[in-house]
């Protein structure tokens, strides 16, 4: 996130909410003071610029290396890597309205299923999961997508899924920290949530150096990869021009319940050098 005009502080409203996951009475978000929503650094090329010159670029004339693969949702936005079989990000738009439960949407309906936009040899079958010891964890939650069927059963798209540890995480401490976003969506005007899985590296004892490891379900090449982190991102969007944000890292591990949200709570500077990804640069 790039760096912000006007004062930060402490927002206090949130005071008491998502008792039971450790978030107790500190309010995580911080208050940006009064910001321009579109504003941009004069001195950097813009997309459209950029990709100008990327038409009419020689190289370019059979097709580029897939990289963001980017799709759009009724409920979402989703960028899926290939490489991992994982999303690099999903982001969602909350507000009340687009919370309400409408009649007609039933969970039962929706089932876990292969994403057809994605190239046949990066598909994910939901079949792969058995047996694997991991659940298949909503980036962007089942219970975001409850106005219409359609978001309902978008959500269980195979490129909305990541594996994530079942007994306390997914269907426990995860679980809870989606239904405090939820509560912030009530809290303001619009909420901006940002998902993705991490690959963070740990320290070798005995040579000192840092290495990346994790698991894979299935067989190389057609391997998915399983998280050793996840990150949240939340914007939240007042009236009066004014935002609020905060970052979470949450490891794919069991996590007690009564452990502490703030325990979690990184600077989105961090996470953006962690996940190579520039959360809500239009917001200075």
């Amino acid at each position: 996130m790039a760096s912000y005009s006007g004062r930060v502080m402490r927002l206090s409203t949130l005071t008491g909410v998502a008792v039971g996951i450790g978030i107790g009475s500190i309010g995580v978000l911080l208050l940006v003071g009064q910001v321009t929503e579109e504003k941009r650094d004069q001195d950097r090329q813009t997309p459209a610029d950029d990709t100008r010159k990327f038409m009419q670029h020689e190289a370019l004339r059979y097709g580029l290396p897939s990289t963001a693969n980017v799709h759009v949702r009724s409920g979402y936005v989703v960028s899926y890597d290939y490489r991992t079989r994982n999303a690099s990000w999903v982001l969602e738009y909350l507000t009340k309205d687009s919370l309400r439960v409408v009649d007609d949407t039933d969970r039962t309906k929706a089932n876990f299923h292969t994403d057809v936009l994605t190239p046949e040899q990066f598909r994910v079958h939901p079949n792969v999961f058995l047996k694997s010891g991991y659940d298949k964890g909503h980036l962007a939650p089942a219970r975001d997508m409850t106005n219409s069927q359609q978001a309902m059963n978008e959500s269980f798209l195979m490129t909305n899924i990541s594996p994530q540890v079942g007994v306390g995480f997914n269907r426990g401490y995860w679980s809870r920290f989606e239904g405090f976003v939820r509560h912030l969506a009530g809290q303001f005007d619009g909420v901006y949530v940002v998902t993705g899985p991490l690959f963070l590296p740990n320290k070798n004892k005995k040579t000192g150096e840092y290495q990346v490891k994790y698991p894979v379900l299935g067989t190389p090449p057609d391997a998915i990869a399983v998280p050793t982190h996840f990150f949240k991102v939340v914007l939240g969007r007042k009236k009066d021009g004014t935002f609020a944000t905060a970052g979470f890292i949450l490891p794919n591990k069991v996590i007690p319940d009564k452990k502490d949200l703030m325990a979690f709570h990184t600077p989105v500077k961090i996470i953006e050098k962690y996940a190579g990804l520039l959360f809500f640069d239009k917001v200075r």
